[in-house]
């Protein structure tokens, strides 16, 4: 039975056609830097190196659900984008994750690739599970823990960026993010090379990155990320009135600071896209695999650290990436079938990356290191996770990281001012 048979609401990445993994060549290309990519400026009616400016609007969990409600709704912004500009339907990919996205936008290269693939995950360096965006051990919600343990994000993280790239073909990489992310460890690493301002406000962002377009006089790249539609949709539900009016507000700003202002500007392009969309879901309806009579059998066959610690899954609920010993994965893929009956798919990792989950080639040392050797995928909106009181439950109305449709479709928005 395949993953779309078990689940036809499920999405598959597509690295061949349209993906989140192309966006970085993409964008180099409209600037004039050759890099190959699926998402050439010629499948859009451009050139090479036809603009000067390039401004990437990466707005997290703005899926192409909520870009369908509100152009369904005729918002002027949405409908501006959509009749004056070019809306195409893209994939996020997999796994449908801020950290796989934000390192393959930092880096150029793909999620098997660069192995920063999910919220959570294990890292042999530390033999810990840990949190990469947070440079933290995983259950923890402070940030640079592991930076106050004397690890080096060098030496866990990848260390070749985009805008390094870019640099050396003479293209400035401006990168505007929230204040309170510019001085972590992982922004540090992962923006070297480009010009970092952090900002406190939407508008006052937006408002600081017309001003560096208007002052910047060569080719450059300017990123700006948003997280605020994906934490209202995480903490409310991706459809909350609230997540709505977070995204309205959005699409508004944007066009008061850029769509309007940069009129008439030949040499920009205005490239908007999200990281993934968001499913919502019922916390108190999670499976927990620990509080489960038959996990007493499932912990024998678990992977523990040099402490002895039983490892905590990585992913997320909507995508659990179990360690399992390797003499064990057979009985304990088994028995994890027995114990879920219908609500979720338990696959092993080697099989995903035989179906190109994780790209097109074969993943790197570091990806598979830190996957695991079992993925279990909820069907629908199931959510299935490890509890730990306050450190692993799940608590949040809006998540991400499956396949469904509303997880894995985003769009691609293209708009000369």
């Amino acid at each position: 039975m395949s993953l779309t048979t078990a689940d036809p609401l499920r999405t598959l990445p597509d690295y061949e056609k349209g993906n989140f993994a192309h966006i970085p060549a993409f964008l180099s290309s409209l600037l004039g830097a050759e890099t190959p990519s699926p998402l050439t400026p010629e499948r859009f009616g451009f050139r090479p190196g036809q603009f000067n400016k390039v401004i990437f609007l990466f707005l997290d969990a703005f899926g192409w659900n909520l870009y369908s409600y509100f152009r369904n709704r005729r918002h002027r912004v949405a409908t501006r984008l959509t009749e004056r500009g070019q809306v195409h339907k893209i994939t996020s990919q997999f796994p449908s994750t801020t950290a796989a996205c934000v390192t393959t936008f930092s880096t150029g290269e793909v999620v098997g690739k660069h192995g920063v693939f999910e919220w959570q995950y294990y890292e042999p360096e530390v033999d810990d599970v840990i949190v990469p965006l947070l440079f933290s051990y995983a259950g923890e919600k402070r940030r640079d823990t592991l930076r106050d343990a004397y690890i080096d994000a060098r030496d866990i993280l990848p260390t070749r960026t985009l805008a390094q790239t870019l640099q050396e073909a003479g293209i400035r990489t401006l990168s505007f993010v929230p204040k309170e992310y510019t001085a972590t460890a992982y922004n540090q690493v992962m923006t070297r090379g480009a010009k970092v301002a952090g900002y406190r406000t939407v508008a006052g962002g937006l408002a600081a990155l017309k001003r560096a377009i208007d002052r910047e006089q060569g080719p450059a790249l300017f990123h700006f990320y948003t997280p605020h539609i994906d934490s209202s949709a995480h903490a409310l539900g991706p459809f909350d009135y609230r997540t709505l009016a977070e995204a309205d507000a959005t699409l508004l700003l944007i066009d008061r600071f850029l769509l309007h202002p940069l009129r008439g500007r030949e040499d920009a392009l205005i490239v908007i896209s999200a990281d993934h969309g968001q499913v919502r879901v019922e916390p108190n309806e999670t499976f927990y695999l620990n509080l489960q009579p038959e996990f007493q059998e499932l912990r024998c066959y678990l992977r523990a650290n040099r402490k002895g610690e039983i490892l905590p899954p990585g992913g997320s609920p909507r995508d659990l990436f179990l360690y399992v010993l390797d003499e064990y994965v057979g009985r304990a893929q088994n028995l994890l079938r027995k114990m879920l009956g219908g609500r979720a798919d338990v696959l092993r990792v080697e099989q995903l990356i035989d179906m190109g989950l994780f790209g097109t080639k074969r993943p790197s040392e570091d990806f598979v290191k830190r996957a695991g050797n079992l993925v279990i995928l909820p069907r629908g909106a199931g959510t299935v996770w490890w509890y730990e009181k306050k450190k692993f439950e799940l608590t949040m109305y809006g998540l991400h990281g499956g396949l469904s449709r509303d997880e894995m479709e985003i769009p691609l928005i293209l708009y000369r001012p």
